[in-house]
């Protein structure tokens, strides 16, 4: 009897799920599907012209010198600027986490740039790197003279200025997340840790990362999802130049679908993106929780 009640509880309950799962499926699944079918044909909107390919549209891939040139700079991009956010994140969390006076103010203003819309962000670095108008440059004039101007999104900085304003808006997000994991650790452990006289890099690397290690995986993880997807910092700074200096795969891609108008092929780069997210993905947690078992 009691069952048969459990079964007829679970039976209303999922009445009111189901709705969900549908909606899901319908945003999610479907989508993926037709990019799926997308991907193995040869479908460009002007001159509308659609017909079977097959694995056509990867194969080319591996012969596209353009794609290759957009998926090294995104691995540097990817390695450079997660490894500085992380970094940063865990030592301006690791300060935030002390009380001083302030404090709550401090960690407000840090938390602000993971707030704001990035393509605002962006642009506004965009006024402040302009050659001739903007305030860095008109900064470093008024220091050490018209000739320590630099064209921030030219050729030689480009690159630079993007990991920077990325690095800005992101590390926030590391120190939020951190900040967290921060909070959860025993105060009794840290004391305990200090009367048996270890000093603080001994407590940083034998207590609080261990302790906190899924979290820094899940912040890890997440950063580089975002930046192997990095878009719209791209686009606004630099537009993929100056001569595809900048021109970084979610660019890459981006040209493919709106400017060559050629879904089928940007479907096969946007299913390569997932593989090889996925597959970092499944590194990460691997190398970060070996051993723990």
């Amino acid at each position: 009897m009691r069952n048969r009640r459990m079964l007829s509880d679970h039976r209303y309950a999922m009445r009111y799920i189901y709705p969900a799962f549908f909606m899901l499926g319908a945003v999610l699944l479907v989508p993926l599907g037709f990019s799926v079918v997308a991907s193995l044909m040869r479908w460009n909107l002007v001159p509308r012209r659609i017909h079977w390919l097959g694995l056509d549209n990867y194969m080319q891939i591996f012969q596209d010198t353009e794609v290759w040139h957009s998926i090294w700079l995104t691995l540097k991009f990817t390695i450079l600027s997660v490894g500085i956010e992380m970094l940063l994140g865990f030592l301006i969390a690791m300060f935030l986490n002390t009380d001083f006076r302030g404090c709550k103010f401090v960690r407000v203003v840090v938390l602000l740039p993971m707030m704001l819309s990035p393509t605002v962000i962006a642009l506004v670095f965009k006024l402040m790197l302009n050659y001739d108008r903007g305030i860095v440059n008109e900064v470093l004039a008024a220091v050490f003279g018209n000739g320590a101007r630099q064209v921030w999104l030219g050729k030689d900085w480009a690159f630079t200025s993007v990991l920077v304003v990325d690095v800005w808006i992101n590390t926030s997000f590391v120190v939020l997340n951190v900040l967290a994991g921060l909070q959860s650790v025993s105060v009794d452990i840290m004391e305990a840790s200090v009367i048996d006289g270890a000093n603080a890099w001994q407590r940083a690397t034998r207590i609080t990362i261990p302790l906190i290690k899924p979290v820094l995986l899940v912040a890890l993880i997440f950063r580089t999802t975002f930046a192997l997807r990095n878009f719209p910092i791209a686009y606004v700074l630099t537009g993929g130049g100056p001569a595809n200096y900048t021109q970084f795969y979610a660019l890459e891609l981006y040209k493919e679908a709106f400017t060559k108008y050629n879904v089928g092929y940007a479907s096969a780069l946007s299913w390569l993106l997932i593989v090889i997210t996925f597959c970092l993905s499944v590194l990460y947690t691997k190398l970060t929780m070996k051993g723990e078992k």
